[in-house]
């Protein structure tokens, strides 16, 4: 069974909410209604025999009564449909290397990624947001069991704040009745990050503790470093697409949405190079900041080394801005490592 907190819903130490507080979801219904999407117009017992299934089990999970393992459903999917690129090469920006070798469906493959999204997240943090006990979340990750399709993608959302571009990597989140809204409302906030950046610079200052009760859009563009017309903007996008209300003057969160921007990598791209040119005008005006730089010669083995390297220090960054409380200022964070050669690219195209 379920344990009954696992929603989607989670808070800070602080109490303050991470992300959409609208709605929780039942795992176990999502996971009924992931089945029963990628079944499509096919009829339950014929997807059962396609999955090697004597009985027809298909009918059961829809039903919710039984749920397959993560890793039978996904190697059901790739059965169903063998043109769909690898959900791990859709949900990260870069294909893990542990991937290159480890077929991403089998139940080594599942724990695999688990342990991709889990970085260095604690496994007694997992079991408190999950709410699994720490000996069955250790288990799952170290691929000694095998978690069921429900309790798959609570570890997906525990682990990555992302349940929803997850199920966009399987199927067509619109067919998922219970996640329609909820993804609706992160395709506009994803939009609204790509064509106004510092909307979400915003979205971050709301969360500040602040005592300030007057001039808060004053208050809001000097912790920003920005205009108050660029405030005013950006406040008037996020009321629009529900992120924040206005109430008596003054504007608070409505709901918080883990927006993964990654997904359309030519507008990512446009980001990256929209925050990394704020920090190149902080770095030339003499803000405070850590800037530096090393240049250096390593073995090409090397280099991809310390992007792993690096990969890992940012989950560590990303668990510990989970964790943080009291919020008292928006921090940015820009990095670039790269390999200078023209030709022969270590990191690729």
């Amino acid at each position: 069974m379920m344990p009954r907190n696992s929603r989607l819903l989670r808070v800070t130490k602080s109490g303050r909410p991470r992300h959409d507080t609208n709605e929780a979801l039942d795992f176990e219904r999502v996971a009924s209604e992931l089945v029963r999407s990628v079944r499509g117009n096919a009829s339950r017992a014929r997807v059962s025999r396609r999955g090697g299934y004597r009985s027809n089990s298909v009918s059961r999970w829809e039903a919710g009564t039984a749920f397959p393992t993560a890793a039978r459903f996904l190697s059901l999917l790739n059965e169903l449909e063998p043109e769909r690129p690898p959900y791990v090469e859709r949900f990260f920006v870069r294909r893990p290397a542990v991937f290159e070798t480890l077929d991403p469906t089998s139940p080594a493959g599942v724990a695999a990624f688990l342990r991709e999204l889990r970085g260095k997240t604690p496994i007694v943090a997992i079991a408190r947001d999950s709410g699994f006990n720490r000996y069955s979340v250790s288990r799952w990750l170290e691929g000694q069991a095998e978690p069921r399709l429900p309790e798959f993608l609570c570890l997906v959302e525990t682990l990555s704040r992302r349940l929803l571009d997850f199920i966009a990597c399987v199927s067509d989140p619109r067919r998922v009745n219970s996640v329609v809204r909820a993804w609706e409302r992160l395709e506009l906030a994803r939009s609204l990050a790509y064509d106004l950046p510092w909307s979400h610079a915003v979205l971050r200052a709301l969360e500040l503790d602040s005592g300030a009760r007057q001039h808060q859009k004053a208050w809001l563009a000097e912790r920003l470093g920005i205009g108050v017309a660029e405030v005013s903007a950006a406040l008037r996008a996020l009321v629009a697409s529900g992120q924040v209300q206005r109430s008596g003057g003054r504007y608070r969160i409505e709901r918080i949405l883990n927006v993964d921007t990654s997904r359309e990598r030519t507008r990512a791209q446009g980001l990256k190079i929209a925050w990394t040119r704020t920090a190149f005008e902080r770095m030339q005006a003499g803000a405070p900041g850590a800037y530096g730089y090393t240049l250096f010669a390593v073995s090409r083995a090397d280099l991809a080394r310390l992007r792993e390297l690096h990969l890992e220090y940012v989950r560590a960054m990303q668990y510990l801005i989970g964790e943080s409380s009291p919020g008292e200022c928006v921090g940015l964070y820009c990095a670039q490592l790269l390999d200078l050669a023209a030709k022969d690219n270590v990191f690729g195209a």
